[in-house]
């Protein structure tokens, strides 16, 4: 599975996925330092551009130059990005990519953002709700459920099924996953 991502956002004309955050700066040269939200995929080193967003703010879109996978995620020049200052005030933000300049999904793979709206169950069938979103905690991914009202915080690897077909996931619920007060 393909998963980190928070959500799926428009631009104009375009469907965005996060995929990761800018860790920091590297060297002079405005470089910086992307953490992404699945550290197995190498699809960053081929993508033409980055949408970058800080806070709840709009995305905007910088031409990626050069993209090389380094120790701590990818290291990234972007074009007009030229000195540490303008690539340090980056520093947190979070990386977008058009989701057509990523490859499809490989057999038995789904991005994580195909993952919302679907419907949820536990091992014996009973409904728990809807994905409404996908969060990234430390390494750990959550899918975000939501069933009359109230949120539940599922861990990606408590997902046993993904049904593509009916739009429905099963997941192991230990005790009390869905019961827990905010």
């Amino acid at each position: 599975m393909q998963a980190g991502l928070t959500m799926a956002v428009q631009a104009p004309g375009k469907e965005l996925l996060a995929v990761g955050r800018v860790a920091r700066a590297h060297g002079v040269r405005g470089r910086i330092v992307l953490v992404p939200y699945n550290s197995e995929s190498d699809a960053l080193t081929c993508v033409p551009a980055l949408w970058l967003r800080s806070g709840e703010g709009e995305p905007r879109r910088y031409e990626v130059a050069r993209a090389e996978r380094a120790a701590q995620g990818y290291l990234i020049a972007l074009r007009g990005l030229d000195d540490r200052d303008a690539a340090d005030a980056l520093r947190g933000s979070e990386a977008l990519v058009e989701r057509a300049s990523l490859p499809a999904p490989a057999e038995g793979e789904v991005y994580a953002a195909d993952l919302l709206g679907y419907a949820v169950a536990d091992q014996s069938g009973a409904a728990r709700g809807e994905v409404v979103g996908v969060e990234t905690a430390g390494l750990q991914e959550l899918l975000r459920v939501s069933n009359a009202g109230r949120e539940s915080l599922v861990p990606f690897g408590l997902l046993k099924e993904i049904d593509e077909a009916r739009r429905r996931i099963v997941v192991e619920a230990p005790d009390g996953l869905f019961e827990l007060e905010e």
